[in-house]
């Protein structure tokens, strides 16, 4: 998708003629560095892309904008969500932002058009990892994201829109409201046809100073959320999170970073990216599978079609890289 210094690769669903828009963020070379909210195109289901716009930049020292992640509305518009924050030189944040910009014209250009939340520091609070998909009715619009609650605990936060984005609302916690855990970077995908979702993110409860992977379901479109259960768990003193998950014509596939098989203890720092399955709606997982071996960290995932998704991850030294995975 990229090469060099970008990471957190995402892609769409596809517009009808096929073609797909990549996001990423970039950060530029030099002394005074900028962070950049790309855009790139496919038209051969991630096997190649072209650049194609950007949607925000700014001084790293001063801005954090990063978690891009872009979808196509059934109009063709494309909005992008993204962490938007404020910071001073010495790395304090000044305020905390999920907005929203969107395209008319396929991803080069971009305005703004909505903050969904926003708040002032208290602590640590901050507001991170949106996600946008649509709702089982295919019009009402939902976001996903993580707030924090304090350095210790970080809950999942859903909310709806009707309008397109431009407005939405209020609040739903949908993990972490009952426990002190930093549950986090979280990915949403339907189980069956009828409404049922699966949750995935990532969670320190029951565990110490490491991430694992849970999930939490629900079976009426994101209206309650329950049946909080673990999805991986890797040898003790090693972590696993940053999980996606998507439903592959029946078969929920979850991706994750992990360092369970490195010698050293660096964390995120030093994972590769695997994917595992389940075929009985995310009560058990297996055929682990390993499609980033390299250090590579946030990885995304599309769907292409009923045997194909892709993932994305940001590959160290080699920056936002796309795999076709073929299910069997």
């Amino acid at each position: 998708m990229d090469s060099g210094s970008s990471e957190y690769p995402r892609a769409t669903n596809k517009f009808p003629n096929g073609t797909m828009i990549g996001a990423f963020t970039l950060t530029t070379p030099g002394d005074n560095p900028e962070l950049v909210l790309k855009t790139v195109k496919s038209t051969d289901a991630g096997s190649s892309w072209s650049s194609l716009g950007e949607v925000f930049r700014g001084p790293r020292a001063t801005h954090d904008m990063n978690n891009g992640f872009p979808f196509v509305l059934n109009n063709g518009r494309v909005l992008y969500a993204y962490r938007n924050h404020d910071r001073k030189t010495d790395g304090t944040y000044t305020f905390f932002r999920i907005s929203i910009s969107y395209s008319d014209d396929e991803g080069v250009n971009f305005e703004y058009l909505t903050t969904v939340d926003e708040r002032t520091p208290s602590g640590v609070n901050g507001l991170w990892e949106p996600f946008i998909r649509y709702a089982h009715d295919g019009t009402t619009l939902q976001i996903f994201y993580s707030a924090e609650n304090s350095a210790g605990d970080q809950d999942s936060i859903m909310r709806t829109s009707t309008d397109g984005g431009k407005t939405w609302s209020g609040p739903k916690t949908i993990s972490g409201a009952d426990i002190n855990a930093r549950d986090g970077m979280l990915g949403v995908a339907p189980i069956d046809n009828d409404g049922a979702l699966i949750a995935v993110f990532e969670t320190t409860e029951g565990e110490e100073n490491r991430f694992v992977v849970s999930s939490v379901t629900s079976n009426d479109d994101g209206k309650t959320w329950g049946n909080r259960q673990r999805v991986f768990t890797p040898p003790s003193g090693k972590a696993a999170g940053a999980p996606q998950v998507w439903n592959v014509w029946g078969t929920l596939v979850v991706s994750f970073l992990t360092d369970e098989d490195r010698e050293s203890t660096t964390g995120y720092a030093n994972c590769a990216t695997k994917i595992m399955t389940s075929t009985d709606g995310g009560n058990t997982w297996g055929n682990k599978f390993t499609v980033f071996a390299d250090q590579s960290n946030w990885s995304g995932m599309s769907l292409l079609d009923q045997s194909h998704l892709l993932v994305m991850s940001g590959v160290n030294g080699k920056g936002a890289l796309s795999q076709n995975v073929v299910l069997n």
